[in-house]
């Protein structure tokens, strides 16, 4: 998405958001709500960054999950206590 898409879903100058993203300017209240409401993003890595240290890897993960419905983490899940299983078994 490009600065000037942004612009216009959230109803700001393109310049705006340039300033937000390059010159570290803090957008409105309203600007960041509609943002971190419409890519899903956590706002605790904002306010609270020292506990957001995790893996990259772990971050995608999260990422995807939160895409899933409940059917399809179920899923997931069984995978997960699937591998567990094997890994516990493996290792006794």
């Amino acid at each position: 998405m490009t600065q000037e898409q942004l612009a216009y879903i959230v109803d700001r100058a393109p310049r705006t958001i340039m300033y937000n993203e390059n010159d570290g300017q803090h957008p409105s209240l309203n600007t960041f709500y509609q943002m971190v409401t419409m890519f899903d993003i956590s706002v605790d890595q904002y306010f609270y960054p020292s506990k957001n240290k995790g893996s990259e890897c772990r971050k995608r993960i999260d990422a995807i999950l939160n895409a899933l419905d409940e059917k399809e983490l179920k899923i997931v899940e069984a995978m997960i206590q699937a591998m567990k299983a094997a890994k516990e078994t493996e290792d006794a």
